[in-house]
């Protein structure tokens, strides 16, 4: 069975210069949450739920990574599986 994996993210980000870059990377952090969360899906059993420490954690990494340095904080919204 296939189902559909939907997680709202945001990106708070202090200073103001760096915030443009991070507005600017919105692409490329999209195309990098969506790789990542790709792999961890077809990894999750039918009835398995997903962990969202786990998520968490591994889209921090895609953004300190995209945005070349820590600091920007991840925010996850809502994650639904439908």
């Amino acid at each position: 069975r296939r189902a559909v994996m939907t997680i709202e993210t945001g990106v708070d980000v202090k200073d103001e210069k760096w915030r443009e870059l991070a507005a600017l990377s919105e692409p490329r952090l999209r195309a990098a949450y969506t790789q990542t969360l790709q792999v961890y899906a077809a990894g999750l059993a039918p009835n398995e739920l997903p962990n969202a420490e786990y998520i968490s954690r591994v889209l921090q990494r895609d953004t300190d990574r995209v945005l070349g340095k820590p600091g920007a904080k991840l925010l996850l919204g809502t994650i639904l599986i439908n």
